[in-house]
């Protein structure tokens, strides 16, 4: 009996982590279309891979950038994301945003 309740606990800690991660992620999302509602923002705008599993979810150099300008509170500052160009294309992130191409690809400007 114990060993079971140990392991009901178990799987219920499992199944918070994960549904808080993916919330956060799609409270980000969220956030990040409201503030850039023109940017064709996926997955691969800041990930490596369009589609990233969880363990494999390497970030490109704007995602590097988002994680730098999150504060401690968990809000990004996006003015300061903004200024940056993340991907040495010569376009600002908020440029690139505001026309809808990919801050995290030097090809897409």
């Amino acid at each position: 009996m114990k060993k079971s309740r140990l392991g009901a606990v178990a799987l219920a800690a499992a199944v918070a982590l994960v549904a808080g991660t993916a919330l956060a992620t799609m409270d980000l999302q969220k956030q990040f279309l409201a503030k850039y509602p023109d940017s064709k923002m996926k997955c691969g705008t800041c990930h490596t891979k369009a589609m990233p599993k969880k363990d494999d979810a390497g970030v490109n150099k704007f995602g590097a950038d988002m994680n730098k300008v999150k504060g401690k509170d968990g809000k990004y500052d996006f003015a300061a994301l903004e200024k940056m160009d993340s991907d040495g294309d010569g376009v600002s992130n908020g440029d690139e945003l505001k026309k809808g191409t990919n801050p995290g690809d030097p090809a897409s400007k």
